[in-house]
């Protein structure tokens, strides 16, 4: 059974001109802040909102996400477990393939071979093939889901070993012996200065 997606801004592919910018502004709702807190493993999303800029690619088929967002997190501290509010402003991008308007490579093969042969003029039988040098998400539904593509990077924003102000104020943590001890090359020096 698939996950829930905790977050979603859904932008149809066919609003997405050639060489225009489809500005998307987004900001989280209650609802939708509970689920990425969940869904993340921290306490809280407090506020998550940003602006996303699509732009179709002159092959018709790539399309070019890129944008920015800001967020709130609330998170335990690793060592106290006291909520530490960190706060996130991220930029990120995305590759995605409309396949709606991609063509098999098998049948722009087969025009590829007609034009060769001049069974077809050039301009009719030449079918745009995909940049293989990217690798885009599909376009799923017709539709792109900002959202997930924004939690996606969301979570790699989050900071694994939150530590509060106490926290960091005492110092590492740890029994007092192995603070003491000396270090292995402690003795290595040693030897080098007899």
């Amino acid at each position: 059974m698939a996950s829930p997606v905790e977050f979603s801004v859904c932008v149809p592919a066919a609003r997405i001109a050639a060489a225009e910018d489809h500005i998307v502004r987004f900001a989280a709702d209650e609802k939708a802040r509970a689920l990425l807190a969940r869904g993340l493993g921290v306490e809280g999303v407090d506020v998550l909102e940003g602006e996303t800029r699509l732009r179709r690619q002159p092959d018709g088929m790539t399309i070019h996400a890129q944008g920015t967002f800001r967020a709130e997190v609330t998170q335990a501290c690793v060592t106290t477990l006291e909520p530490v509010r960190d706060s996130i402003a991220e930029t990120f991008e995305g590759w995605y393939l409309d396949e709606s308007q991609a063509s098999s490579f098998a049948r722009a093969r087969r025009r590829q071979i007609e034009v060769d042969a001049g069974d077809l003029p050039p301009e009719e039988g030449e079918m745009p093939v995909p940049d293989e040098r990217e690798d885009p998400e599909p376009v799923v539904g017709g539709v792109i889901d900002v959202g997930e593509l924004v939690a996606q990077h969301l979570s790699l924003a989050i900071n694994p070993y939150p530590h509060s102000a106490a926290a960091l104020a005492a110092g590492p943590v740890g029994d007092e012996k192995s603070l003491e001890k000396p270090s292995p090359f402690a003795v290595l020096k040693a030897l080098k200065e007899k």
